[in-house]
Formats: C-alpha cells, sequence, structure tokens
C-alpha cells in the first residue's frame, strides 16, 4: 500500500478526540483517521448503491429494510462490533 504524506487542520477539540480515541484503540492518530475515512467511504458508496437499486426497482419496504438492519447487526456481532456504529474503528 503506498501512503501519502499530506497536512490536515483540525479544530482543537475534533483533534483532542481524535488522539484521545487512538489512544483507546491502541494505534495512532493518523491510522485512526484513516480508518475513519475508510469507513465513511465505504458507508457513501454503500448508501449511493441503495439509491441507484431504489432508482431502478422502487423504494425499499419496511420488511426489507428490517431484513438489512437484522443482516447488519449479525455481520458486527460476528465481527466482534456492537450493532448501531457502536463498535471500534477498522
Amino acid at each position: 500500500m503506498t501512503v501519502k504524506k499530506k497536512t490536515l487542520s483540525f479544530d482543537e477539540s475534533v483533534w483532542t478526540a481524535v488522539e484521545r480515541r487512538a489512544q483507546e484503540a491502541g494505534t495512532t492518530p493518523s491510522a485512526y483517521v484513516n480508518n475513519l475515512v475508510v469507513r465513511s467511504e465505504r458507508i457513501h458508496r454503500g448508501l449511493q448503491a441503495a439509491a441507484e437499486w431504489e432508482a431502478e426497482h422502487g423504494a425499499l419496504t419496511a420488511e426489507e429494510l428490517a431484513w438489512a438492519d437484522r443482516a447488519l447487526d449479525q455481520a458486527q456481532a460476528e465481527a466482534g462490533n456492537s450493532p448501531a456504529g457502536q463498535g471500534s474503528a477498522e
């Protein structure tokens, strides 16, 4: 994997939170922020795919959404993360 060094600016309170969370996760602030961006990008791509599917097939039903929630909760549990995004950064 190629790594690019970049300079980013953060509000002081945000950076304090990043440092604290990185320490709690046993990683560096850089790795912690990288993992957050990776997760954000996965979420974005998933939402985009769902929107494209709905544009072609119509809105997801309540039953389909409930099934998806259960499937995501199960996948998170199997990965050792708690539901609803409360798990650790990847």
